[in-house]
C-alpha cells in the first residue's frame, strides 16, 4: 500500500491528521488519531509530488 491509499484508508477507518510537519532532510511526517478508538498512525515521505497530494488531501479535510 502507497503512502496515498494509507492516508485514504485511515480517513475512511476514522482518523484525523492532528499534525504535520517538514522534517530537515526533506522528509514529510504526518501524524493521525482515531479518537474513538485511541488509535494512533503515522505516515513517512521523502517523494516531493506525493508530499504535496498529501498535503492537499488533509487540508481539503
Amino acid at each position: 500500500m502507497d503512502n496515498l491509499d494509507k492516508l485514504n484508508h485511515l480517513y475512511n477507518k476514522g482518523f484525523k491528521c492532528i499534525r504535520y510537519e517538514d522534517g530537515e532532510e526533506g522528509e514529510f511526517r504526518a501524524y493521525f488519531k482515531n479518537f474513538e478508538t485511541e488509535q494512533i498512525d503515522s505516515i513517512k515521505s521523502y517523494n516531493e509530488e506525493e508530499i504535496t497530494e498529501m498535503k492537499n488531501f488533509i487540508d481539503s479535510r
